[in-house]
């Protein structure tokens, strides 16, 4: 008897699950009928041909949900509400979006469905059970969230269009191109993707950037060494010079990344508060790493085909530039690599300012020479002219790099990059950010709040009817 009480009790269970299923469905079913009409009336008003066959697909979409729920409903055992009923409990919802003018409200509106559509449908998969309802749902989740990203998409790209004709009535584009804010807002982007990579992603672009830099000091070393005898060590230093931004473009060009860019990109990311700190710490620290074992790889190779690849006075060459480095005192160590972290920190930021490969490129060439010609200490350049030396018989040993040399470097680096570019840029933003804060009208901020406020009400409007 206690057996059939517990059946009893577990088929009024499923029944009652099987009924919020149905009411849950029906919800849906509305929403997508909603959705498709007004997709649907959407493209009666809009000029542009690719926004109206995206509209017009994404209505297709919806009609295929609205089939799949109805025909759920029907599996469930319920009776699919008829169009007609929802659309009359619907009416106005069209009304509300598609007679807005501005094709950038119409998008705002619509991702603001979407994103109703992808709550809904996450929502839904936390309570119900059914495999069958789930998988329908999940399929449906999917192509909401393209339909979401999509209209992201479109939206960003109206706002940019119409911030640079803005600005090309107003001449608000200054010469040099872009302004500190700008350059700060892109930096900030990117960093947010550099700090979101996995440990072995930023482990092998450091290692890629460490082998590929030192390509630059085979090429200026072997000019260097070959024009000496025949110009003097000054002017070779020169000619050598010239060639030695080979490694940065070899590094920019092939996205992979030294440890001193980092002092830019994603520190800004996490002034931005885009990120967290201990992020920035383990990209740090693995790039580093990275780094110096793919010099320590380059420096192995080089050693292993002495005169055979690589000809001896091209070593020889880079005996004197390693010797250059480690004879310096502790002071001049820490000052030299303050130079050369300022110097690649400011490249970074150049080469988010300007347009074109060609100027970035000139940018590098720019760079590398003037690192190359003054014998700044980079931690992972220098370091790979010192290794590639250990290694082929120079009296240098591993200890005396190890220390001090390679902390000192580091630290100047860090001061350089840091200091003389992110934190002082920063500190400019922040004083622009100030001043054009207090120079703005209160009537253009009345003008603002009254916009949004009246799109809030579009949106809520929609919702509601929703």
């Amino acid at each position: 008897m206690t057996d059939l009480y517990i059946k009893h009790d577990d088929k009024d269970i499923d029944k009652k699950k099987i009924k919020e299923t149905i009411l849950l469905l029906q919800k849906y079913l509305a929403a997508e009928v909603a959705g498709r009409d007004l997709y649907m009336e959407q493209t009666k008003t809009l000029k542009d041909p690719t926004l109206v066959q995206a509209l017009k697909s994404f209505a297709s979409t919806e009609s295929g949900h609205i089939i799949n729920i109805r025909e759920k409903i029907t599996e469930l055992g319920g009776t699919p509400k008829p169009l007609d009923e929802i659309r009359e409990a619907q009416k106005g919802v069209s009304k509300a979006s598609h007679q807005v003018a501005a094709p950038l409200d119409m998008l705002r509106i619509d991702l603001q469905i979407e994103e109703n559509a992808i709550n809904d449908y996450t929502a839904g998969l936390e309570i119900i059970e059914d495999p069958g309802v789930r998988a329908l749902l999940e399929n449906n989740l999917a192509e909401e969230i393209h339909h979401s990203l999509y209209l992201s998409k479109r939206i960003n790209e109206i706002l940019e269009s119409t911030k640079a004709r803005i600005g090309a009535i107003r001449g608000a584009e200054k010469p040099g191109g872009k302004e500190p804010s700008e350059i700060f807002k892109a930096s900030v982007e990117v960093g947010q993707v550099r700090l979101n990579r996995t440990w072995l992603e930023m482990s092998m672009s450091g290692l890629i950037a460490g082998m590929n830099v030192t390509f630059g000091i085979i090429a200026s070393s072997y000019v260097a060494g070959a024009t000496a005898p025949f110009v003097g060590a000054n002017i070779s230093k020169i000619f050598g010079a010239l060639f030695f931004p080979i490694g940065f473009v070899f590094l920019m060009i092939g996205k992979s990344e030294l440890f001193t860019e980092n002092f830019l990109v994603p520190v800004t990311a996490v002034l931005a508060k885009k990120s967290k700190i201990i992020n920035l710490l383990k990209l740090w620290f693995l790039t580093l790493i990275g780094n110096m074992a793919g010099i320590f790889i380059f420096a192995l190779a080089i050693a292993g085909s002495l005169n055979q690849i690589v000809p001896g006075f091209v070593v020889n060459h880079i005996h004197l530039a390693a010797n250059g480095y480690m004879n310096r005192s502790p002071f001049v160590m820490v000052l030299s690599a303050i130079f050369a972290g300022w110097l690649i920190t400011l490249m970074t930021w150049l080469l988010i300012a300007s347009n074109g490969t060609l100027a970035r490129i000139f940018i590098i060439w720019m760079v590398g020479f003037l690192i190359y010609l003054d014998s700044f200490s980079h931690i992972v350049v220098a370091s790979s002219e010192i290794l590639i030396a250990i290694n082929t018989g120079s009296h240098i040993s591993y200890l005396s790099w190890l220390y001090p040399y390679v902390p000192l470097t580091i630290i100047g680096n860090m001061i350089g990059g840091l200091f003389f570019v992110t934190i002082l840029q920063y500190l400019q933003i922040l004083h622009a950010s100030s001043s054009e804060g207090i120079m703005q009208s209160s009537r253009e901020l009345n003008m603002y709040k009254d916009a949004a406020s009246k799109r809030e009400d579009e949106v809520e409007d929609v919702e509601d009817m929703l």
